[in-house]
């Protein structure tokens, strides 16, 4: 009993710990058109209560109560494990870089300030060979000087749909690292049915699962 007691007391406590977080965490309103579809679409946190579409800037702020329950119920933290107000051992916050409205975020990703732009927000010639979600906003230098130079641009996913054609499409074959996995591999698509991470050696390798991803209409084109 004393062992489970010790065990309840931590879990209690840990809770109580994530409680207070969230009580200083702005967490906005739900003006976002996905609010109250029980996934998070705020691109300041990770976890897994977050959605699987692309992350919005659009987001940031408007889909609270999502957010918070998620965050409430340990399935999200923000993103780097950072408390909102500092940026670790009591430093402040890196200042995020907005550049056209866009929020891009800080330096502090592993690839940043190398040249290449690593958030998968973005595509164009001006994007590394690989990335995943978990780039996102975390290399703005990179990102911004690619912006401006006009090597990338943000990824839209009305639009990409609408200029993706499935039927014109060369998907190449499944020689690729994660064939019929049910995730597109594929570098050349975007979009919830596309993989976590991407990576240029699967570009025409994964033509079974993105060919039926794309019919069904959870992946399309990045560069459209």
């Amino acid at each position: 009993m004393r062992i489970h007691t010790l065990v309840f007391c931590g879990v209690m406590a840990g809770f109580a710990a994530t409680g207070a977080q969230a009580q200083s965490i702005d967490f906005g309103d739900d003006a976002s058109r996905w609010s109250n579809d029980g996934e998070c679409d705020d691109p300041r946190f990770e976890g897994p209560g977050m959605t699987n579409t692309p992350l919005l800037d659009a987001d940031i702020g408007h889909d609270a109560t999502d957010c918070r329950a998620a965050f409430e119920a340990g399935r999200l933290s923000l993103r780097g494990g950072q408390a909102p107000s500092t940026g670790g051992k009591g430093q402040p916050a890196p200042a995020a870089q907005i550049v056209g409205g866009i929020n891009f975020g800080d330096d502090s990703g592993e690839w940043s300030r190398d040249g290449e732009c690593d958030d998968r927000r973005f595509f164009g010639s001006g994007m590394a060979s690989g990335f995943s979600w978990d780039h996102v906003g975390r290399d703005a230098s990179d990102c911004v000087a690619a912006f401006q130079s006009g090597t990338v641009r943000m990824w839209d996913y009305t639009e990409a749909r609408a200029a993706t054609q499935c039927s014109a499409i060369q998907f190449g074959d499944d020689s690729g690292s994660y064939p019929n996995d049910y995730e597109c591999d594929d570098i050349r698509f975007e979009g919830p049915g596309a993989a976590m991470g991407m990576s240029i050696e699967n570009m025409g390798g994964d033509a079974s699962d993105c060919s039926r991803l794309c019919d069904y209409g959870v992946v399309f084109l990045r560069d459209y």
